[in-house]
């Protein structure tokens, strides 16, 4: 007998539920079926990979080391199909996109559609990702191009300014300070404030509390949420006020009022970047169109 697909897609079904009735149903074979294939598994490597009792299944040493072998080799596979069925789509090449909360919210989809419009050959696979995590996706080649938060300046990465927006405050709509027109940070001082946490806000946060301290307050955090979407909730829900990019103007908000902060002059920059030996006929396409368009989104901005 010799191993084909069927075989390496029952086994690690199974090694990941251990389970013969939930592997059957995530299969969609009878039960029988993969006991048999499983069987015949074994007969052709000459050694058992599970372990069965009446109640549970278990892997054997030569189990764990067969399974973590072939995982490879099924996402592998799975790859394979997926860009066969693109190309019979008539997709001829992907790009892998990273982008933060402050990018997707800011130009970049109005970027993208227009890049989907000139290359709709070009597939863009879009992953969500913080900042500090996308230089590291971008040298271990998870990713072709990111789109975060800040400056770039590690090697061996290039990078390209994108977007710049400005620091705004975020209030309830009711709030004592909604009624003018502009605000300072200074203004903030005795509010109780909501930021965001965790990975994705780690060097917001950081520029956020520096300005503040140079204007001699630390902030009252009174709540955290770990996504923009949280921040807003919090904040219509009286729970504070928070400092956000001004690209919020991109997604109204019923309940919020938005409002400059004329004491804060620096920008929060969305800058692009990839890895300078990437020779990908696709990332330099886009490059490409990036290059060109620029000048065009800043002006629209």
């Amino acid at each position: 007998m010799s191993l084909d697909l069927r075989h390496l897609r029952a086994f690690s079904t199974l090694g990941r539920e251990l389970h013969y009735r939930r592997a059957s149903e995530s299969l969609r074979i009878a039960q029988p079926a993969l006991t048999k294939t499983i069987q015949q598994l074994e007969e052709h490597i000459g050694a058992p990979l599970l372990v069965r009792s009446t109640r549970r299944v278990e892997l054997t040493e030569a189990g764990r080391v067969f399974l973590n072998e072939i995982s490879n080799v099924a996402a592998q596979i799975d790859l394979a199909v997926e860009r066969a069925r693109k190309a019979a789509r008539g997709v001829r090449g992907e790009l892998r996109i990273a982008y933060t909360d402050f990018a997707i919210n800011g130009l970049l989809p109005h970027f993208l559609r227009e890049f989907n419009t000139a290359h709709p050959d070009i597939y863009l696979d879009l992953i969500f990702m913080p900042t500090i995590h996308q230089h590291e996706a971008i040298l271990q080649h998870h990713i072709d191009i990111g789109f975060l938060y800040g400056v770039s300046d590690q090697q061996p990465i290039s990078s390209l300014t994108f977007d710049e927006n400005d620091y705004v405050a975020i209030l309830p709509e009711n709030h004592h300070l909604a009624g003018r027109a502009q605000l300072t940070l200074g203004d903030l001082k005795a509010e109780k404030f909501v930021f965001g946490t965790g990975d994705s806000w780690i060097i917001f946060r950081k520029q956020v509390f520096a300005e503040c301290r140079a204007r001699g307050f630390f902030p009252d955090i009174s709540l955290e949420a770990t996504s923009s979407d949280g921040i807003f909730g919090l904040v219509i829900a009286g729970a504070g006020v928070a400092i956000y990019s001004s690209c919020i103007g991109n997604m109204p908000r019923q309940g919020i009022a938005i409002r400059q902060l004329v004491d804060m002059e620096a920008k929060l920059p969305i800058t692009a970047v990839w890895e300078r030996g990437n020779n990908s006929e696709e990332l330099n396409i886009f490059l490409r169109f990036l290059r060109r368009t620029r000048p065009l989104i800043s002006a629209a901005s």
